[in-house]
């Protein structure tokens, strides 16, 4: 099929389980109170989506280019991050020589219990955190902190 055809859809209690789309533009699509678990999404555009009061247990992102993304309100009890990197030089098409990236920011989180393991922390600014407990390399900072203020 060379030439695209054009038209709305609008389906209402319709149940579309196991449809196939491919090389499909379907763009601006609006989904209120749907089940959409367990779809597979690949090699998609999916620039400025909007997910507000959804379920992600369980679900997977990767080979993704999630810059400027936004949590927001999220539950991520036992949420893994693995291999997350800046861009890739002759790759990723926001990749910088000059590495000025704008900064990853986390505000008002509750990181208790995370383990970091394997990261690149170098720059990293630490302000008005609870760091009771927080032990890097061995070291708890909560008491290295104590003495440093003596």
């Amino acid at each position: 099929m060379n030439e695209w055809v054009n038209g709305a859809v609008q389906l209402q209690m319709t149940d579309i389980s196991d449809s196939k789309f491919n090389q499909v533009d379907a763009k601006r699509l609006s989904f209120q109170e749907v089940d959409l678990a367990g779809t597979k999404i690949n090699c998609a555009n999916l620039e400025g989506v909007t997910l507000n009061d959804v379920n992600l247990t369980g679900a997977r992102i990767s080979i993704a280019n999630m810059s400027d993304i936004v949590f927001e309100k999220a539950q991520m009890t036992g949420a893994q991050f693995r291999d997350i990197d800046w861009p890739i030089e002759g790759i990723d098409a926001n990749y910088s020589p000059e590495e000025n990236y704008r900064p990853v920011v986390f505000v008002n989180c509750i990181l208790r219990n995370t383990q970091f393991t394997k990261c690149d922390l170098s720059n990293v600014v630490i302000n008005d955190c609870n760091v009771t407990g927080l032990i890097i390399n061995g070291i708890e900072i909560d008491k290295l902190l104590s003495k440093y203020k003596e």
